[in-house]
């Protein structure tokens, strides 16, 4: 296994940790202040709880993409070992390919929709004033399907054969075989040999 698809390796397997470690930790929070009292509304990418709370239970995450982000990296670490093998790497090029696809496709999707909801927030009235706060779970998402591309990427470069050692070629003993005609030299003018002058 070369160096590059080692690096591949290690970059897909860290994107995918990294993304399931995001996953738990907050992306955002909706800040709403009425009168002096304020509610907010954290949100990861499984649950949303509130603050202070309100005594009922944690809601689904704003469109939840828990699962989406742990399948995706589950295929990663799969497709890591296939390419850990040189008999089974030819599968594990596409499915890394695809995997690392999946994971940016949600996390790109899941920033859009908060972009969306940053739009709307924006105009409403400013009373009650409402605010959103990004957190530490989504650069860290956005950093893992970064890095799990880059991964990806570079696992779709093939191993180059080596290029033949010309230098050792240059150094070794070189024998050429001359036809039966012994008296025959290779610029085919025959020489006369010493028996037949003597003869003459």
């Amino acid at each position: 296994m070369t160096d590059r698809r080692r690096i591949a390796g290690v970059l897909l397997v860290l994107g995918a940790v990294l993304a399931v470690v995001a996953s738990f930790q907050p992306t955002f929070s909706s800040v709403y202040k009425t009168f002096g009292s304020g509610l907010t509304i954290t949100t990861t990418l499984w649950t949303a709880s509130s603050e202070p709370s309100t005594g009922g239970p944690d809601q689904p995450a704003f469109y939840a993409a828990g699962w989406p982000v742990v399948l995706s990296s589950l295929v990663i670490v799969a497709a890591v070992v296939l390419l850990l093998r040189e008999r089974s790497a030819f599968a594990g090029r596409p499915l890394a390919a695809g995997a690392a696809g999946l994971l940016a496709g949600v996390v790109l999707l899941y920033a859009g929709q908060l972009y969306a909801l940053t739009q709307v927030l924006g105009e409403q009235p400013p009373a009650p004033e409402q605010e959103l706060h990004y957190h530490g779970g989504m650069y860290l998402l956005v950093a893992a399907a970064i890095i799990a591309l880059v991964g990806a990427g570079l696992a779709q470069q093939r191993q180059t054969e080596p290029a033949p050692d010309t230098a050792a070629d240059e150094d070794g003993v070189v024998v050429h075989q001359l036809g039966s005609d012994d008296d025959t030299p290779p610029f085919g003018i025959a020489i006369p040999n010493d028996e037949q002058q003597e003869t003459r």
